[in-house]
């Protein structure tokens, strides 16, 4: 994997309401690989194809970054393979039950059972979009 090793970041808030006067800016330097990824050694990153996580502001052709050290809980975005298929939901577990529920209503939740084929392969912890 390899990021440009850091750029310019503006020390400030962008409102995304009213206009702000910019004379409090100051200009750092940011490396976004030290950003966005804590466990180099245990971290991917994939390309999501699709629409079923949109209500959560995950799109066809971002790229998520997928951390395998991270222990799955209730409510995390999870990538995992049912079935040997990938696949990115957020995680429901309650009561020894697994469900993987999509964020988008077109799309079924899925029940996890003793005869599926299922493993999570790590906590999604970032999602990149591009928008060029």
């Amino acid at each position: 994997m390899s990021f440009i090793e850091s750029i310019y970041f503006f020390n400030t808030v962008v409102y995304a309401g009213f206009p702000s006067p910019a004379g409090d800016i100051f200009a750092s330097k940011l490396n976004l690989q030290d950003y966005l990824i804590k466990n180099p050694n245990t971290t991917i990153c994939i390309r999501v194809s699709g629409d079923s996580m949109k209500n959560i502001g995950i799109f066809s052709e971002d790229i998520l970054i997928v951390d395998k050290s991270v222990a799955p809980r209730n409510n995390h975005i999870v990538l995992c393979i049912l079935d040997g298929q990938f696949l990115v939901k957020k995680l429901s577990i309650k009561n020894n039950s697994i469900k993987l529920i999509s964020e988008n209503k077109d799309y079924p939740l899925i029940i996890i059972n003793e005869y599926d084929d299922f493993n999570i392969f790590g906590v999604v912890t970032a999602s990149i979009k591009n928008f060029l």
